[in-house]
């Protein structure tokens, strides 16, 4: 063998394929973001994953921030719409609660890494993408904050702090994907049950006798 070919370039990690699209290096990120931490993975990282130069990256991307900040805003708004859908399928106020405690366990559990990156990373969003996140949480949570305070007026719910119950249902979800592995401890259906009625009871519907316990079929 001949000493030139003994000195051969180190092959890149990852298996090389052909990158046409700016999904291909979202779905990189995706997985690195969600397994390392977005601080912790840099551009080259997300090259090697694709099997590509670090420099051809920017053909689909400005910075490195851009792509944390597109997954953050989708991820947010993906929520909102699964919340939204829930609220608008009934008109009452309790199964509107367990609806959307439901849906959004529904959503982490089908999105299980771009679930974790919305809720762990959001703070590394930089200026106007950050105040669009921050925004886009508040609305999520000061839905389930109002649910709760109609139940309450309807003599429905009982707590004494809405705004911590809010955060206590949406805070049940959040450590969802670092848990939940389909087909071990529990079914989709019976995790998204349940969290629907634990938010019933954080929420303090069994405490004015409206509701009898029920069984997941």
């Amino acid at each position: 063998m001949s000493t030139s070919a003994s000195r051969s370039t180190p092959a890149r990690r990852g298996r090389p394929r052909a990158v046409n699209d700016r999904s291909d290096v979202r779905a990189a990120a995706v997985a690195l973001f969600a397994e390392r931490g977005y601080r912790a993975t840099g551009v080259r990282e997300i090259a090697d994953a694709l099997g590509i130069g670090a420099t051809s990256i920017y053909t689909h991307i400005k910075t490195k921030s851009e792509l944390l900040h597109e997954i953050l805003i989708d991820t947010l708004d993906a929520l909102i719409a699964v919340q939204k859908d829930a609220i608008e399928s009934t008109p009452d106020v309790v199964e509107q609660l367990r609806r959307g405690a439901e849906g959004q366990v529904r959503y982490v559990v089908e999105h299980p890494q771009e679930a974790m990156i919305s809720f762990r990373e959001f703070r590394s969003a930089e200026g106007d993408a950050l105040t669009a996140v921050l925004e886009r949480r508040r609305r999520y949570r000061n839905a389930f904050e109002d649910l709760i305070t109609e139940g309450c007026r309807q003599g429905r719910m009982k707590v004494s702090d809405a705004k911590i119950a809010a955060f206590t249902i949406i805070g049940m979800a959040e450590s969802v994907p670092r848990w939940f592995r389909p087909g071990r401890e529990v079914s989709i259906n019976r995790l998204a049950y349940l969290h629907g009625e634990y938010a019933l009871r954080i929420a303090g519907v069994y405490n004015v006798g409206l509701l009898p316990d029920q069984s997941a079929t």
